[in-house]
């Protein structure tokens, strides 16, 4: 249920960074976003499959 939880909060702030448009930058690489809109449905993907696989 943990990494069912944590998977969310992930896939929760990757539809908000979408969204908002916010940048990141890692080591001078601009992250375009929509890396974002397929990081969200991947950690949504994965939290629903975590809290199906928790019940049990």
């Amino acid at each position: 249920m943990l990494a069912a939880v944590i998977f969310g909060v992930i896939a929760l702030l990757q539809l908000i960074r979408a969204v908002f448009g916010w940048q990141a930058v890692i080591e001078n690489f601009n992250v375009p976003v929509y890396f974002s809109y397929i990081a969200f449905i991947a950690a949504g993907y994965l939290s629903w499959h975590m809290y199906n696989a928790s019940k049990k």
